[in-house]
């Protein structure tokens, strides 16, 4: 593995980390405002240290030959951001933070229709694009912050984002508990973590190729 390839797998494993930061803030954010505009940074620094984020990248492929490049592949991307985020919200579960906000937090995401589902996880997607083609033209936070803001307060479906709330719930009872509740997973966690990375590139792509 070359240098290149390398440094592209740590840093998406990083952006997971981000977005997993924001993660936790708005789980124990006790305003959904404040939280909101708190989980922007993750976004943010990630634009600013161009790290690769699979809700951030998929706007800009060129066709469906660029989501399975080894190099700036969506898959790739997918699962080292996953990697990444299950590792910050899994591992918070052992610190004093309180992460009980996460359990209606996920048995909502995972109950909902597919149609919510997809119909969210677009929103979220056009969301995300908006605010990194405006970073890219602007370099203005704000263009970034809104979309965010804006996103999180809608309840729009963020596929890696989620990941991390269901990783949050997953370890709630600790590392010795963790295969049980892996197993105890509903379908609805598989069914619609896939309809939302569907969702998010269909929204993405409909703002940025027209």
């Amino acid at each position: 593995m070359n240098k290149e390839t390398k440094d592209f797998y740590i840093q998406s494993l990083l952006a997971g980390t981000l977005i997993g930061m924001g993660d936790l803030v708005y789980v124990v954010s006790e305003s959904h405002i404040l939280g909101s505009f708190l989980f922007s940074l993750g976004l943010l620094s990630i634009l600013i240290k161009g790290y690769p984020l699979y809700t951030g990248r998929i706007g800009y492929v060129e066709g469906m030959r660029d989501l399975w490049k080894p190099i700036g592949g969506m898959l790739p991307i997918i699962v080292m951001n996953f990697i990444g985020i299950a590792l910050v919200c899994s591992l918070a579960n052992a610190s004093r933070l309180d992460l009980s906000a996460v359990d209606v937090m996920v048995k909502t995401k995972v109950e909902q229709s597919w149609f919510s589902a997809l119909y969210l996880s677009w929103g979220c997607g056009a969301m995300m694009y908006l605010a990194v083609n405006g970073w890219r033209k602007t370099s203005n936070p704000l263009t970034v912050i809104m979309p965010i803001m804006f996103f999180i307060l809608c309840g729009f479906e963020h596929c890696i984002a989620n990941y991390g709330y269901f990783w949050m719930w997953i370890a709630r009872d600790g590392f010795t508990h963790l295969a049980d509740r892996i197993i105890e997973l509903p379908l609805g966690f598989s069914v619609n973590l896939l309809i939302m990375i569907v969702g998010n590139a269909l929204g993405s792509l409909t703002f940025s190729k027209i």
